[in-house]
């Protein structure tokens, strides 16, 4: 007779998904600021010429922001553009100033956090120089450091078709990209930027991650190391490795990881419910278990479903008893403030664990406390239908057993009406069915359950029960 036994699998997926990690704050970084702001060379294919005039007054202003003097700065510089479009002088013709001197302006705002009449000073000054690169790139700053990639994506590339070549340009284009999941051109751009800086960290982990989310984890977590060498502290990088030799199936290398965080006391709750699952895919129950309850001491609330999801991994795997410690953790650390459903939750963990530990006693005493809590819950019926469905098995009285299997089929009955266990309740009932050789009434569980999910073995068991059923009317027919 063919037997379906459902034991939940250890699931190891990786940690959850780590977000894209921007690159550092360049625009409050003093050598962007100084590059930002302080230069005034104008080249002439790409960027405006400018007058003697204003020549001069970019002298001045250089000088004032080598003394960090930007508001004095701003006020030469407006003065200037004033006076030139309307000379006090009444003998002086009014002029135009290039767009040099309002990209200048623009530099100024943006240092200042005005943005919007820095972005407006930008454009003017590419609506007078179409081809000025500078203002294409420094646009595209702007609009990074508002989060308005989709704005800054043209700049930066038109800046890098008119012969922008920083690896700061570059840099950022990959960031545009890699928020946009344009993972390889996210990666050929950051590559760009790693060949012109390749001590910066941003462009190093920009690249590591495109490659994780080209799923080349082999060279992510590779990349990711000499960051991490370079920030042993920084528990972002380990989770990002982590993922990727997860990911590459280098479980021993990802648990390294973990415990590196714990020992560094910077792995949360879900960093060391990760590690005790990865313990247990290494049949190690104890220093599962330590994981787990470590996770539980980690957690300012308790997660009571979380918690007893890892007793219910040790239990599964054959470890009942470490299991148990884990439940008596929990019982300590719940006490009086754990929630009906939470309750309910434990004790059908419990039930379990005594299941597994052949406890039918203790069994009787947790089932019945379930039952007189929840009589209608779905979980609860299956569980003691089960119960009594197994205590026949082994019940050598006639009389017992019928009784045992007659509850048995009452709770399955009862639980097959809960969409929750609908489908197990009636795999189970046609099961216990079979064996008592009632092959008809065990065909309509059957169907139920595999209309209810489809599986190729439980149709070839269904079968064997309907050829089943067949032959036995033919006798009575004979």
């Amino acid at each position: 007779m063919l037997r379906f036994i459902f034991i939940p699998l250890l699931m190891l997926a990786s940690l959850p998904a780590q977000p894209v990690i921007p690159p550092s704050n360049l625009f409050r970084d003093p050598k962007f600021v100084r590059d930002f702001v302080g230069s005034y060379g104008f080249l002439s294919d790409v960027e405006p010429k400018v007058s003697a005039a204003e020549q001069a007054v970019l002298g001045t202003i250089g000088e004032l922001f080598n003394q960090s003097k930007f508001r004095e700065a701003e006020a030469e510089l407006t003065r200037f553009i004033k006076e030139t479009e309307n000379p006090s002088d009444p003998k002086q013709a009014p002029a135009d100033i290039s767009a040099a001197m309002v990209f200048v302006l623009g530099n100024l705002y943006f240092q200042a956090d005005r943005p919007d009449e820095a972005r407006r000073a930008f454009l003017e000054a590419i609506r007078r120089f179409p081809r000025f690169r500078r203002a294409h790139t420094n646009l595209g700053y702007l609009y990074i450091s508002q989060n308005k990639m989709e704005e800054a994506m043209p700049m930066l590339q038109r800046a890098i078709e008119l012969g922008e070549n920083s690896a700061r340009v570059f840099g950022l284009l990959g960031y545009c990209h890699l928020l946009k999941k344009n993972a390889v051109a996210a990666e050929n751009a950051y590559r760009q930027a790693y060949l012109l800086d390749a001590s910066s960290r941003d462009w190093k982990l920009g690249l590591a991650q495109a490659l994780m989310a080209q799923e080349k984890h082999a060279e992510a977590a590779s990349m990711i190391g000499t960051l991490i060498e370079e920030n042993p502290n920084e528990r972002q990088l380990w989770l990002q490795q982590t993922n990727a030799l997860l990911a590459s199936d280098r479980k021993d290398e990802a648990i390294v990881n973990l415990e590196a965080l714990r020992l560094k006391g910077i792995a949360d709750e879900a960093n060391l419910n990760l590690l005790g699952n990865l313990y247990m895919d290494r049949s190690e129950p104890q220093l599962a278990l330590l994981a787990y309850l470590a996770a539980m001491d980690k957690a300012s609330t308790l997660d009571v479903p979380r918690a007893l999801k890892s007793a219910r991994i040790l239990n599964d795997y054959g470890f009942p008893d470490k299991a148990e410690e884990m439940i008596a953790r929990i019982r300590v650390r719940s006490g009086d403030q754990i929630s009906p459903a939470g309750l309910t939750s434990l004790l059908l963990t419990e039930v379990r664990i005594s299941q597994a530990k052949s406890t039918h006693v203790r069994t009787d005493e947790l089932l019945a406390q379930l039952l007189e809590l929840n009589p209608a819950v779905g979980e609860v019926l299956l569980e003691a239908a089960r119960h009594k469905d197994l205590l026949s098995r082994d019940e050598a009285d006639e009389e017992k057993r019928a009784a045992l299997v007659a509850e048995a089929r009452t709770n399955y009955q009862l639980a097959a009406r809960e969409n929750d266990v609908a489908y197990p309740a009636n795999l189970a009932l046609g099961q216990m069915l079979v064996r008592e050789r009632r092959y008809p009434e065990a065909l309509t569980h059957l169907q139920t359950a595999l209309n209810l999910k489809k599986s190729e073995s439980l149709e070839q068991y269904l079968s064997r029960v309907r050829r089943a059923a067949d032959r036995m009317e033919d006798k009575e027919k004979n």
